[in-house]
């Protein structure tokens, strides 16, 4: 929850045209698309910034894109900052692998794999045709089109904002064709460039098996499954493909397992507490010095935008956001394009020593949105709580209670917040993945440990294998 962001009324546009029917679009067309969708993602969902990391990444890709031997496309690789595991792909040539998946790679074959895929799918165009089927507002959490419709010209922008909680860049499911395609297509391009095909079919046992011991628990955002359809014949089919595909002579770039992870020491895992975590209904963001209680028992999303909650029963939300720079709250407001009419309504106020702006407004769709600017360390953030005019009386008094929760941290506060790293350890001659934990502890337990190593709880282990263990720490915040 760093900055604010906008939505693109002409992306959505186009957007809603290519649902509407069969729509042939030019590739300098489809160029944009990926590049707006590319903004939406970077801006919601954030992409990780480790050089060393992103540049090994690219290094593999780099490796398909001239086994894929296409000059009319400008591939872009990134790896979103997202805990699920999870990959796609965007027209025009945007690829994301996400954190979440390479913490469950164990081989540079599977990422190869993995990259190989979504790749595919832009060059055989099913990425135009899944963004065309894309829901931009709502998608997580099923809002009703009232509460994040269109507001009204009197709010500018500001409350439509919100929508962003709960977009998160989702995107439509493959379908099973487009799956075959991209699988056969896939490792096509990775034999080619030197990889064994039959990696990908791996990786997607490794997910399913990941999958399952997950069962029961929503995550924060699609997972790999649920915008990749996948059956036994698929895996299958991966395998007796495989089989009949001649490699390339190219050796990895990281040819043994030990040398894959190696790259992958220090992976974040989990929740990024750079974007602020949420502990329970505690939402505390250490490197802004800021600590605000959203309602109980709503349900929580955060990311790089913005932070928020959403009611049991999806007919509310609340967000918090940061405006921009500034030590005026109704200048802070007024910088959001607020027109003079709300802004003579702006109501001054403290929360603690903070200074504060308060408007109330109803849109033209019958929601009423309660906004709260708030003056903290030399920069504007809002709280914003909306919900239909009807249901005011039920919802008003907690929105003011949210904002009402804004403070700085306290030193109790910055001792909660930590994180996870992927750290290598060695295991002793048939020690077992239990046993690996035990010597150190770790973030999982020795099932998840066991999935994420491509192993199992009770398989004894030969000596000097590397496996794979988050270890809980400390978040150093960016400024020290």
């Amino acid at each position: 929850m760093l900055t604010r962001r906008e939505w693109s009324g002409g992306l959505l546009a186009t957007l809603a045209m290519l649902a509407g029917g069969c729509v042939t679009i030019s590739p300098s067309e489809e160029r944009r698309l990926g590049q707006e969708e590319a903004h939406e993602v970077e801006e919601t969902v954030g992409l990780v910034q480790d050089s060393a990391l992103l540049g090994y990444v690219r290094q593999v890709a780099g490796r398909l894109t001239q086994a894929a031997e296409t000059s009319g496309v400008a591939w872009q690789f990134s790896v979103a900052d997202d805990a699920e595991p999870n990959a796609f792909a965007l027209p025009g040539g945007w690829v994301y692998v996400t954190r979440g998946a390479l913490a469950l790679l164990n081989r540079e074959d599977e990422l190869a794999g993995v990259v190989g895929h979504e790749m595919a799918h832009v060059l055989e165009r099913h990425a135009a045709r899944r963004v065309g089927a894309a829901t931009p507002f709502a998608v997580l959490f099923g809002l009703p089109a009232s509460i994040l419709g269109t507001v009204s010209p009197t709010l500018g922008g500001i409350v439509g904002g919100i929508g962003g909680l709960t977009s998160g860049a989702v995107l439509a499911s493959y379908s099973r064709e487009q799956e075959r395609d991209a699988d056969r297509r896939g490792i096509e391009l990775a034999a080619r460039a030197g990889y064994d095909p039959a990696s990908l079919a791996s990786f997607l046992r490794t997910l399913k098996r990941e999958e399952a011991l997950q069962a029961g628990r929503e995550p924060s955002r699609p997972r790999f499954f649920s915008t990749h359809p996948t059956t036994p014949e698929r895996v299958g089919n991966v395998e007796a493909a495989a089989r009949s595909l001649v490699r390339g002579a190219e050796a990895p770039v990281a040819a043994t397992r030990a040398a894959f992870l190696a790259r992958l020491e220090g992976l974040l895992i989990g929740d990024n507490p750079a974007h602020g975590v949420f502990l329970g209904s505690l939402f505390l963001h250490p490197d802004v010095d800021v600590a605000l209680e959203m309602p109980a028992s709503w349900k929580t999303v955060n990311g790089p935008g913005a932070a928020g909650a959403v009611a049991p029963d999806r007919d509310a939300v609340v967000a918090l956001t940061l405006v921009g720079p500034g030590d005026d709250p109704v200048v802070g407001a007024r910088k959001e394009a607020l027109p003079e009419a709300q802004a003579k309504r702006l109501q001054r106020g403290r929360i603690g020593a903070l200074q504060t702006a308060r408007l109330v407004a109803d849109t033209r769709d019958g929601n009423r949105a309660a906004l709260t600017w708030i003056a903290h360390h030399g920069h504007i953030f809002r709280v914003t709580g909306m919900t239909r005019i009807s249901d005011w009386e039920r919802y008003g008094p907690g929105f003011e209670r949210t904002a009402a929760s804004f403070r700085p941290l306290r030193q109790a506060d910055r001792e909660r917040v930590v994180e996870s790293r992927l750290r290598i350890r060695r295991a002793a001659s048939g020690e077992t993945v239990a046993q690996v934990l035990a010597r150190g502890g770790g973030t999982w337990n020795a099932a998840r440990i066991a999935v994420a190593n491509g192993t199992t709880v009770d398989a004894t282990l030969e000596a000097g294998w590397p496996v794979k263990v988050p270890v809980t720490q400390r978040y150093q915040t960016v400024n020290g």
